[in-house]
């Protein structure tokens, strides 16, 4: 089963608590003030980030590893008729061959980069894809989420078209949350399908995450939490901007 196969079916239930549009209330106007135009969402999932951008007047192209929430996403955007281009891709190697002058990642992408040199190729191909100036936004589930509200809990839950149940454990020494999702989709009155998916997710120290993306030639604008401290937030938001001197170097 490729990533996500199962997933897709319940993917926005499963992320339910994950507010896109007051995320992106606070973004859009950074990106309207410096003449943002062209935006790449990496791991845009079934579309939810994407269209919201394509709303609020951007140019949006819209790249996810996993062929299924592809084909979500894209069916989103047919029946709204809005005109975004999907690519499948992993976003440590991927070249489109354009640039543009905003790049997203929403809901965990950078999570499942498992090592500091993972998120230093998804930096570079980044890098490659953005204009001088160009700006990064992304989010990250945190270590404290990780070991303090996930740990080593199961959740469950059901509604009139599907099950799942998430299984997790984190592992101190790597900093993973690794966990088995099991999904009951039903096809028939009486009949349902089953998929079961693991995954692996790392949390970084944002002070980590603010060091790599300074190395990799990138001004932090910002490190913001949920929480009044980050040290007790359960998602971090990263804001970025590619150094001037830091000119992209094409997609080759």
């Amino acid at each position: 089963m490729t990533i996500y196969e199962g997933l897709a079916h319940i993917y926005d239930e499963y992320m339910s608590d994950y507010d896109y549009p007051a995320v992106l209330r606070e973004l859009v106007p950074v990106f309207k003030e410096h003449g943002v135009k062209r935006v790449l969402d990496l791991g845009c999932g079934t579309g939810n980030g994407a269209l919201l951008l394509y709303e609020a007047g951007f140019s949006v192209r819209a790249m996810d590893l996993s062929p299924d929430m592809l084909s979500r996403a894209k069916d989103k955007a047919l029946e709204k008729n809005y005109r975004i281009d999907f690519y499948q891709g992993d976003m440590r190697d991927f070249s489109l061959g354009r640039r543009f002058d905003a790049v997203v990642s929403l809901t965990d992408g950078f999570n499942y980069l498992l090592g500091e040199d993972q998120i230093r190729q998804a930096l570079g191909r980044i890098k490659a894809h953005l204009n001088p100036g160009g700006w990064l936004f992304f989010d990250m589930s945190t270590l404290y989420k990780f070991k303090e509200v996930i740990g080593d809990r199961t959740f469950a839950e059901n509604s009139e078209d599907n099950a799942y149940i998430w299984e997790n454990n984190y592992r101190e020494q790597d900093q993973t949350l690794a966990f088995l999702i099991t999904v009951f989709q039903r096809e028939k009155e009486d009949l349902y399908r089953r998929f079961e998916e693991y995954h692996e997710q790392r949390g970084y120290p944002a002070a980590v995450i603010g060091g790599l993306l300074e190395e990799e030639g990138f001004e932090v604008v910002r490190i913001r939490g949920r929480a009044k401290s980050i040290d007790v937030s359960e998602r971090v938001f990263f804001l970025a901007r590619l150094k001037i001197v830091e000119e992209a170097k094409g997609w080759d």
